[in-house]
């Protein structure tokens, strides 16, 4: 998506800059301008068919990469629905601390370490218990047939186990089950704190990522308007060149700004989601926690 983009500003700066050289070749034949304006003008236009081309080529690299990624051969065209990211609501960010503990109801690895301390514990019980006095229920019966006399008897007890000294291997068994037993829980918390870490970190370079991209709109408005006042000066004859060439060179890296801004945005989001354990397209256009919806 960011390829695309940049190809297609790289080609809207090479028609911007194609217009000028128009211009000022209109003017040095009419005599108002200079040979420099003209050379000037050209060279500008030839640095953006230059920009233009190396544009293409990144791109169809992408598309072979991207291709190849899910399993096609590399010189596959594969259609990408055009992103719309021009318009964020101000209300989307939601609460970080939801987030947080959505992220541990959701995280795989925590509940897998969750499960992981409960065997501990449980193994822990198991020790302890295999070390104390046990009582048994046994019960019986049977029927006996002989010469035609038939005898039943039953029978009844109730055993008790008592152990007396079996050595030292039962306290040690114990010992080892509770010693792993700390270290599952301890495993435990470090995860949940690496969990609201993670979180924490993804929900403020999204935030970061989502007012550079707020902020590059308007960039790119003011450079845009500027490019156009300076051309039009130009062509009526009370502008220099070197502003038009100025004003399109803030209009490019105006546009490569929004561009990048545009690519972190996307980045930052599918960083989050992975962190919350939720990386679908449910988060990817919805922030939990938040009333807005994001394009």
């Amino acid at each position: 998506q960011a390829a695309l983009a940049a190809l297609d500003a790289a080609l809207e700066s090479e028609r911007a800059a194609r217009e000028s050289f128009a211009a000022a070749e209109a003017r040095y034949i009419a005599g108002s301008a200079t040979l420099a304006d003209k050379l000037q003008a050209r060279t500008a236009f030839s640095q953006t068919t230059l920009n233009r081309i190396t544009a293409d080529g990144y791109l169809k690299n992408a598309q072979g990469a991207l291709a190849n990624m899910i399993g096609l051969d590399a010189n596959r065209n594969v259609s990408l629905v055009a992103a719309n990211t021009t318009v964020i609501p101000d209300d989307f960010e939601g609460d970080v601390s939801l987030l947080i503990e959505e992220a541990r109801q959701r995280r795989p690895d925590l509940q897998a370490a969750a499960a992981q301390a409960r065997a501990a514990e449980a193994s822990a019980d198991a020790a302890r218990a295999a070390d104390r006095p046990t009582i048994s229920l046994n019960a019986s019966s049977d029927q006996n047939t002989s010469a035609g006399i038939s005898s039943r008897g039953s029978q009844i007890g109730i055993a008790l186990s008592v152990p007396i000294f079996s050595g030292y291997a039962p306290t040690y068994r114990v010992r080892a089950a509770e010693a792993q037993l700390d270290a599952k829980n301890i495993q435990l918390e470090r995860l949940r704190l690496q969990v609201a870490l993670d979180v924490w970190a993804s929900y403020q370079n999204l935030i970061t990522a989502t007012q550079s991209l707020r902020s590059t709109a308007d960039l790119l408005d003011s450079a845009e308007q500027s490019e156009r006042v300076a051309l039009g000066r130009y062509k009526a004859g009370v502008g220099s060149i070197l502003d038009v060439l100025n004003a399109q060179s803030a209009l490019a890296g105006a546009r490569q700004q929004r561009i990048q801004s545009t690519l972190d945005w996307n980045i930052s989001r599918a960083v989050l989601a992975r962190a919350m354990g939720n990386l679908d397209e449910n988060l990817l256009q919805t922030l939990p926690g938040g009333t807005g919806q994001i394009p």
